[in-house]
Parts: C-alpha cells; structure tokens; sequence
C-alpha cells in the first residue's frame, strides 16, 4: 500500500455483527395472529438480509425483501408467497450443506409440510419451526465463523 492512513488497521480488525440466533416458532405465530400479519413482515425482513449474510448466492443477487412479497400477494392471490418460501427453503438447504450442519431441512420440508401440510392443520407449524431452528443454527455457525473458505 503507498500511502498507509490511520484507519487502515482499524478497518481490518473490525468483526461482523453477530446474527440473531434466538428465532422461534410460537414467537412467530402468536405475534402475528395478534397483530394481523404485520409481524410476519417484521420477522422476514430482518430474515431475508441474515440469510443473504450467511448464505450469498454465486451470482451475488439477494433475496427479494419480504415487504414487496407481502405487497405482491395481494395481486398474486397469494402465490408470490408460497414461491418466496420455497426459494428460502432451497437457499437455506444449500446454506446448511455448504457450512457442513447436519440438520434436515430443504424444499421437500416445504412441500411436505407448508404446503401439503396445511390440509392436517399443523404443517406450517412444523415448517416454521424446523426453519427457524435452521436459520438459528445457520446464524450461530456463523457467529463463530463468518467467512466459509
């Protein structure tokens, strides 16, 4: 470097912030029953940039923020959803395998249980918390190590 300024050290130093890894399903469903789905917007947002943080996709795009989608499913009757959840799934499954954690939990989870899972009632249940627990272990993996080689 030719010209060394005082910040230079400081700068490489610096550590990532520490990702949230206290994520629950019944936080989850009984806060956005009581607040009408706002709180699902409150939830995903901050989930959608954590997943972008622990698991950047090759091409470097993000995941569309969860407020759009909300916004979208008015117009889509819904189904804008059901693709951002499947995305998620298939983002989180390859995230889990990359940073070698052994947890099952993938698209067929999403099938399995958000979607076909429904018609027993407690599927979305299931789906829910099987990805909160992996996005919480996603996010402590990366607490300890930020950076995959």
């Amino acid at each position: 470097m030719a010209y060394r300024y005082p910040y230079d050290e400081e700068e490489r130093e610096r550590k990532p912030e520490k990702l949230r890894t206290d994520r629950s399903m019944w936080k989850f469903m009984i806060l956005t029953v009581l607040t009408f789905g706002i709180y699902s917007i409150l939830f995903f947002i901050p989930f959608s940039f954590d997943l972008d943080k622990v698991a950047p996709k090759s091409d470097r795009s993000r995941t569309m923020n969860y407020l759009w989608v909300y916004l979208l499913a008015f117009f889509t009757f819904g189904i804008v959803i059901y693709v951002w959840h499947y995305q998620i799934a298939g983002r989180v499954e390859e995230a889990l395998e990359k940073r070698k954690i052994e947890y099952d939990f993938g698209t067929g989870d999403f099938w399995g249980w958000f979607l076909f899972g429904s018609l027993i009632l407690v599927g979305p249940f299931v789906y829910f918390h099987k990805l909160c627990k992996a996005m919480n272990l996603l996010c402590a993996s990366y607490n300890e190590n930020p950076v995959l080689e």
